[in-house]
């Protein structure tokens, strides 16, 4: 029964929409505490590296793929690699449809 509440296509999703966030958030903390969020979002615009920081933060995609791969949750690894995608669709858009 464990198997089968873990290895659900939006379990999956969840757990690959979140730690990137958690990252950006993460390192908004440690290096620009002293900055309020609209400023810190104003200076990554300006330097035109808001697109490579959520590409690093994606990176953390990668522990709970191999959690769920490791553990054979394969609708939950389906579901991460969606929201892979969800993020690299996002980064599309930024790079290419937002003003510079």
């Amino acid at each position: 029964m464990k198997n089968f509440i873990w290895d659900k296509f939006y379990v999956g999703l969840i757990a690959g929409l979140l730690p990137p966030i958690i990252a950006l958030l993460g390192y908004y903390l440690i290096n620009y505490s002293y900055m309020t969020k609209g400023e810190f979002i104003r200076y990554l615009q300006m330097g035109q590296t808001y697109t490579q920081l959520i590409t690093l933060c994606v990176l953390t995609n990668l522990v709970p793929f191999y959690l769920f791969i490791n553990k054979e949750k394969y609708n939950a690894t389906k579901g991460v690699i969606a929201a892979t995608f969800v993020w690299a669709a996002l980064v599309v858009f930024l790079k290419f449809f937002t003003e510079q």
